[in-house]
């Protein structure tokens, strides 16, 4: 059906006074008019609408569009076709200049006017079998399936259509006719039977007539496809992120990969169609970490990527999953390398955001998680066994990982760090004692173990943590009777206080009572403590009585009030730099201590009890991690 633009629709919107109330504050504001102008184009029984854009810098074809609606790869397919009828000299879409005026699909549904219906396609429906239960005669069915291909321009073959999708049905008012009298509408209801058999595919519709700007001298024939200038590629920039269609029904029974395109030596309708593995390797093992490191595994649904050039690549994600980052990068995973390389250029040429991963001469688990991870988009992913990470300073713990992940260059300065490590199937004690400590320091551990004969891993659970975080042991800094305390405390010395000591008498001249703040036994003497507040007589005395006076005064640093406590309990210490407390080796880890090491007299259990004096604040992750290897930490 021959067309044009008709004139240009203006748009008016008036701000007008909000109510009564407001009706003299609003008196003297004047309106305000918005105005655009729209051209309709009626082509085929279908009325489109486009406006006139000018191309400003850092715009991109499917930028323009998604400001309009949003869209879907189904969506952009459609889009991109109206833009190219409407623009036929715009040979590169893909290539806008700023400054350059284009025609636009505004991105309007077009309104519901009777001339098509929606149906929801089912498993095994097809549209010759559709339109016969619609009532639609055998002898109108090519008329009908050329209209389907004219409202839905995403459907290259109608011998092909898929579950889940809603298509467009025409109506007999789509082709102007009306019922005949006394003989119900065909196509008035979009509830159709499961089709038997596909019927041949018709030919393409005509293209119709190109709508034409204001000041154009005269229309050019619009066509479907317009080539890309020679040596470009096709709409190589600014295109859109592929969209993951969750599957509405069972996912179609072939084929499994298409590109809807004829390749060399094929016939126009042959398409490249893949039979997947029955059981692909390690499979849960990528999900579950994937999905752990905060990505999203898809393997649910169909994917259909349209290529611009025509036709598109259906995935379906039960056998070729896809990952998508975070950082917008997906990744469709080949676990046996079985997609042919025109499907693999269909993928990456068109759609630059994503990666296809052949896992098919992977030697094990590892390599398979390293492909993925350095096609992932992340800022570093390093090999964590040459250089571990290392975690403190005085108390160092050294996890080697197989690869040390960071997703941003802010990874280090937020703490989103991740290390990825094999474990054994049945990680040791104090192996997950060092885990559950990184994870409470804030560095997140993935810890994945690999059975080969299965071909098949599981993330290691890492158990929760018993007990309460143990009190921090830290000196005081100042003196008097804190540090005496603490000091006693961590010796595990009982302090006397309050009580009196009774000097002379029985024979004596006199006697003399003393209520000290302190009193305690240590290395065989008794001490009683002095914060500066005693006589010089009544210590004169107390030394002749056999006591023996600690000075702990409160401008004395608590620093050395403790040392001379270990002193006078007889305790030494050992200087050690670096000591490896526990693993190294093949153990997958290291705790390493730089402090003073002492041993501590026996608890009431009669164990001997070992302690560090280290010179900074540890974490209480830290503590915990240290005490659990039979250590102690006192700050210092």
């Amino acid at each position: 059906m021959a067309s044009r633009f008709c004139a240009a629709l203006l748009l008016v919107a008036a701000l007008l006074p909000a109510g009564r109330g407001a009706a003299q504050e609003e008196e003297g504001r004047p309106q305000i008019f918005l105005e655009k102008q729209v051209y309709s184009h009626t082509a085929g029984g279908m009325r489109s609408f486009y406006e006139t854009h000018t191309v400003e810098k850092g715009d991109t074809l499917w930028k323009i569009l998604e400001a309009k609606a949003p869209l879907t790869p189904e969506r952009y397919a459609q889009r991109l076709q109206e833009f190219r009828r409407a623009n036929p000299d715009v040979a590169d879409p893909s290539r806008l200049m700023p400054g350059q005026k284009i025609l636009v699909p505004s991105g309007a549904e077009p309104p519901e006017d009777g001339k098509t219906v929606a149906y929801a396609v089912k498993k095994g429906d097809n549209l010759t079998k559709i339109l016969a239960s619609l009532g639609v005669p055998e002898g109108e069915r090519k008329k009908y399936l050329t209209a389907v291909q004219e409202i839905n321009p995403y459907i290259k073959d109608v011998n092909r259509i898929y579950a889940g999708r809603t298509l467009r049905l025409p109506t007999e008012a789509y082709f102007g006719e009306g019922p005949a009298p006394g003989k119900p509408p065909v196509v008035a209801s979009a509830q159709g039977s499961p089709p038997e058999k596909d019927e041949p595919r018709p030919a393409s519709p005509a293209a119709p007539e190109t709508p034409q700007v204001p000041g154009d001298n005269a229309a050019e024939p619009l066509t479907r496809d317009v080539p890309s200038a020679p040596g470009r590629e096709t709409l190589a920039t600014g295109k859109p992120e592929a969209e993951l269609l969750a599957a509405k029904g069972p996912a179609p029974d072939a084929p499994i990969v298409e590109t809807g395109k004829k390749g060399p030596g094929k016939p126009p309708q042959e398409t490249d169609a893949v039979t997947p593995p029955s059981r692909l390797p390690y499979r849960g093992l990528l999900s579950d970490l994937f999905n752990a490191l905060g990505e999203k595994w898809v393997e649910r649904g169909t994917m259909y990527l349209p290529v611009p050039t025509g036709g598109e690549v259906i995935l379906r994600l039960e056998d070729f999953p896809v990952v998508r980052f975070s950082g917008g990068t997906e990744v469709v995973v080949d676990f046996r390398g079985v997609l042919p390389p025109r499907v693999r250029e269909a993928i990456t040429g068109n759609w630059p955001n994503f990666r296809v991963v052949s896992l098919s001469d992977a030697g094990d688990a590892g390599e398979m998680i390293e492909r993925i991870l350095k096609v992932a988009g992340y800022y570093s992913v390093k090999d964590g066994l040459v250089k571990p990470a290392v975690i403190g300073e005085s108390v160092s713990v050294t996890l080697p990982a197989r690869w040390i992940v960071q997703r941003t260059d802010q990874s280090l300065l937020s703490g989103d760090l991740v290390l990825i490590k094999e474990v054994p199937e049945s990680p040791g004690e104090e192996l997950l004692a060092v885990l559950r400590y990184a994870r409470r320091v804030g560095v997140r551990v993935l810890p994945y173990a690999v059975d080969p004969k299965d071909k098949e891993g599981f993330l290691a659970g890492l158990g929760e943590e018993e007990g309460t975080p143990p009190v921090a042991l830290e000196v005081p800094k100042s003196g008097g009777l804190p540090a005496v305390d603490f000091g006693l405390s961590v010796l595990g010395i009982p302090a006397k206080e309050g009580e009196r000591l009774r000097i002379g008498g029985k024979g004596s001249a006199f006697q003399l009572v003393i209520q000290p703040e302190r009193v305690f036994e240590a290395g065989g003497k008794k001490y009683v403590v002095d914060t500066g507040r005693m006589a010089a007589g009544v210590r004169a005395i107390l030394k002749e009585s056999g006591y023996t006076i600690f000075a702990a005064g409160k401008d004395d640093p608590g620093r050395q009030i403790f040392q001379r406590l270990l002193s006078a309990a007889g305790v030494s210490t050992e200087e050690r730099s670096g000591f490896l407390l526990s693993g190294g080796g093949d153990a997958g880890y290291s705790v390493r201590v730089t402090g003073s090491f002492l041993s501590l007299p026996a608890a009431g259990d009669g164990q001997v009890r070992k302690a560090v004096l280290v010179r900074e604040r540890v974490h209480s992750a830290t503590r915990a991690l240290v005490r659990d290897l039979g250590v102690e930490i006192v700050e210092w």
